[in-house]
């Protein structure tokens, strides 16, 4: 063995305790390394496998696509295979549920991942294809393959659904049973080509194209959704009518935002921890220059002493790091399984994400992240070892004898004195003494700090209860199911309900009768078109829907403007309206400031109006619905004589939400046109697509948290332990135990104040900057910019806390040796 070597062993051994407190700061930065990029990976890796178990494979869909358009779009040379579906009409089983009767050609059933149970895919112009669950509804619980079975159809028409007409099918397959994710059952069933052709004129077709992209054209997630919407709009397709399939996109290309987000983490994560280990590193060297000199003396080289330094460090490296990462593998264990058990929806997706971690099919100990983890943590400890080495090498052994760490200028300073010494000014003496540690030692744990703002922010502004309220502005929203084109059910037109409609002066007064509700509002909704614009693809003009707002909720229409201005005297004045988003996104043609006829329909007649486009916008569907321009509750009251009234949305009174349901479901029970939604199921919703994502965030923020803590803890020791022949002098010349208990909380509460300047300032800032880069890209549906301020409180209380609690316990180890020995202590 070299000298060096020996030396850097004997040295690991000899000074223990500053190595334990440096290894401790080792293995936090690997254990930080290793579970953020482990618990982020992980999360998408299982969710990524259950979504190519469950979702079909096409990349986008296009819908609407006429008979001409499909063979121009199947040739776009970034396009490798596609598929058709066409719908071609429904099977009503009541008054939610029905069977949805459509076309899929081989490519269509490839993409989607359609398979048989039994049998195979229909052939002959009467053969068909049902699920048995679909089979039991009509009334077919036994049929087998090959029976003849009776379904009554409404055939879509150019103009709505047709009448209902009984037709006679074959049983050539059965599907799989699917599990309906709402309170609406919906089938399919699947027919032939040549059924299709029969049912189907040519010019009436228009279908479901899905594609999936050639490889050189699917790059990543960003250059797909580029390349779908060009193809889209090169062919007529409306933006709306492009339907990306995000999820399966997401599961098999590279998104650059999401790996890009992960370099920063890490890039953080590497940054603190190179700087606490360094200051450790620093705090250590100061009482081991003299050792360096005496070997310099000896005949020690600058080179020899660098190895020396470099190599103590990397054999606490070497003993650090795999510590870290087995209580990384251990832990990232726990919270996987811990989070998995913990998430209680019935997605489709969850259950397989359940199955594939019971059947390992995913693994959460990734090779290259235990890689990664040793090169980056090793990287840290070499970096913050740069200085110390350098600083040892440099120093003249005659200086070394009486080196105290001091920074010495070119110009000698005059020393600051004090009549009068007291505490505080003890405290600042020593904090400034060496200012270059103090600011290390505060940046180095301010970054953990800030990094626990910023992932807050996110978490925050990613909040289930506030995108549910954007769905539904209330508790509860009682709304008219209204369905336009159907023959069987003239009576649903929303033209002919409004002449009698049931949301009238007596319902409402019910409803604000029922004990617990505290307001009752209507909204207003009037239909019509556009006869200057056309749909796009058609020579129809375009369908118009305006709805209605209140004064109240014009904060939050103007909040979402992107283009223009308004406000509600200008919508309250009967010829002015807000297009939405769709109007917007799709119709281009429709600029702000242009002022367009519209023609309303009201109940059995029309009439036309001037109306001006003042703003657009991107509202939420609490307040825009479905229509595509927004005006005054009042202003459409006075368009007709009808009443206007779609929805009503009912507030409870504080704590009555659930006490009133009973009596609202009964008000709706009584009248097959009402259709009833309520917030906590938006909000269940909600919680469930984002149980997955929210957990591991917060088991990020707790394990950013601890190991702050940790950090904490750890740069504390090693602070007051540096100076226990410091501490043990002051002693003898009259300072108590209780006044250096004092000083030392002093000099704490001055890094614990610096670490959540940064914290909250710093963190703040760019928390607000990520908030901004998701809301602009649509990211993890956040709209609203919601301050973390329960985690920041927490985060100010924990670090003054645990400073306090550190200082005080620290010290009372220390005075537990006499003074004599404190000053006799070279470590």
């Amino acid at each position: 063995m070299k000298m060096t070597s020996k030396v850097a062993l004997a040295n690991t051994k000899y000074h223990k305790g500053k190595n334990l407190l440096s290894g401790i700061a080792i293995i936090l930065t690997s254990v930080l390394v290793f579970l953020i990029t482990s618990i982020g990976l992980g999360v998408v890796n299982v969710q990524n496998a259950a979504v190519n178990k469950v979702y079909p494979t096409w990349h986008a869909m296009y819908r609407d696509v006429s008979e001409e358009n499909k063979g121009k779009i199947a040739q776009h040379e970034a396009i490798n295979e596609y598929g058709l579906r066409q719908d071609i009409g429904e099977s009503v089983l009541n008054e939610k549920d029905y069977i949805l009767i459509s076309y899929l050609d081989k490519g269509a059933q490839k993409l989607v991942k359609q398979t048989f149970t039994e049998g195979h895919e229909p052939k002959k112009s009467n053969d068909a294809v049902l699920s048995r669950n679909a089979l039991k509804e009509l009334g077919y619980p036994a049929a087998k393959l090959g029976d003849t079975i009776k379904i009554p159809i409404q055939i879509y028409e150019e103009d709505g659904m047709g009448l209902q007409q009984e037709m006679t099918f074959r049983l050539t397959g059965f599907s799989p049973d699917g599990k309906n994710q709402s309170e609406r059952k919906i089938f399919s069933m699947l027919i032939s080509k040549d059924f299709m052709n029969e049912i189907i004129p040519k010019n009436q077709r228009n279908y479901r194209m899905m594609v999936r992209l050639k490889e050189e054209a699917a790059t990543s997630t960003d250059a797909i959704k580029d390349q779908v919407k060009e193809i889209g709009k090169n062919f007529d397709v409306i933006e709306s009518n492009v339907v990306e399939n995000s999820d399966y996109i997401f599961a098999n290309y590279v998104d650059p935002a999401f790996y890009s987000g992960m370099t920063i983490i890490v890039g953080v994560i590497l940054i603190a921890g190179a700087l606490t280990i360094y200051s450790i590193y620093y705090v250590s060297l100061i009482n081991k220059i003299q050792e360096f000199g005496k070997l310099a003396a000896l005949g020690a080289t600058k080179r020899q002493l660098r190895q020396i330094i470099l190599r103590e460090n990397l054999i606490v490296a070497g003993i650090s790091i795999p510590v870290g990462l087995l209580i990384g593998i251990v832990t990232v264990k726990l919270v996987f399984f811990r989070l998995m058990s913990t998430i209680q929806n019935d997605i489709a997706t969850t259950k397989v994400m359940r199955e594939v971690l019971k059947n390992g099919e995913v693994s959460l100990i990734i090779p290259w992240v235990i890689g990664m983890t040793v090169g980056v943590t090793l990287l840290t400890v070499v970096l913050a070892s740069l200085k110390p080495m350098r600083q040892a090498s440099k120093i003249m052994p005659v200086e070394a004898m009486r080196y105290t760490g001091q920074t010495k200028g070119k110009k000698k300073k005059l020393r600051k004195g004090f009549i009068n010494l007291d505490l505080r000014h003890l405290a600042n003496a020593n904090l400034s003494r060496n200012k270059k540690r103090t600011l290390i030692t505060i940046f180095s744990l301010g970054m953990t700090s800030i990094l626990f703002v910023v992932i807050s922010t996110v978490f925050s502004c990613m909040n289930p209860q506030q995108i549910a309220r954007d769905s539904i502005a209330e508790d509860y929203r009682l709304n008219i199911a209204s369905k336009s084109g159907d023959k069987m059910r003239p009576d649903l037109e929303w033209t002919k309900i409004q002449q009698n409609n049931p949301l009238n002066a007596e319902m409402m007064n019910q409803l604000k009768a029922v004990k617990g509700v505290e307001k009752v509002e209507a909204f207003q909704s009037i239909t019509g078109e556009i006869p200057a614009i056309k749909e796009a693809g058609t020579d129809k003009p375009m369908g118009l829907s305006v709805g209605g707002i209140s004064k109240s909720q014009m904060d939050l229409i103007k909040r979402d403007i992107n283009e223009g201005s308004a406000t509600y005297d200008e919508l309250d004045s009967g010829d002015k309206v807000v297009a939405t988003s769709y109007v917007t996104t799709n119709y281009p043609e429709i600029k702000i400031g242009d002022t367009l006829t519209f023609r309303f329909f009201d109940g059995d007649r029309s009439f036309e109006k001037e109306m001006t486009v003042i703003a657009g916008g991107d509202f939420a569907e609490s307040i825009s619905g479905y229509d595509n321009f927004l005006m005054s509750n009042d202003a459409i009251k006075k368009l007709s004589k009808n009443n206007l009234t779609y929805y009503v949305n009912i507030k409870a009174a504080k704590g009555q939400a659930e006490a009133i349901q009973p009596a609202i479901e009964r008000i709706e029970e009584s009248n097959e046109l009402f259709n009833l939604k309520s917030y906590e199921e938006f909000l269940e919703q909600w919680e469930g697509a984002l149980q997955m994502m929210t957990g591991a965030g917060y088991a990020i923020m707790l394990i950013l948290a601890i190991v702050g803590i940790m950090n904490l803890t750890n740069t504390t020791i090693d602070s007051i332990l540096s100076r226990k022949k410091e501490l043990g002098v002051m002693q003898a010349i009259g300072m108590s135990n209780r006044q250096m208990k004092r000083m030392l909380q002093t000099e704490g509460l001055v890094y614990a104040g610096g670490i959540l300047l940064l914290g909250v300032g710093i963190g703040s800032v760019l928390g607000y900057l990520v908030y901004l880069y998701a809301e602009s890209h649509a990211l993890m549906q956040i709209k609203i910019y919601q301050y973390p301020l329960l985690q920041v409180l927490l985060m100010i209380v924990l670090v003054i806390v645990v400073q306090l609690i550190l200082t005080y316990a620290t010290t009372t180890i220390v005075n537990k040796e006499t003074v004599i020995k404190r000053i006799q202590a070279s470590e």
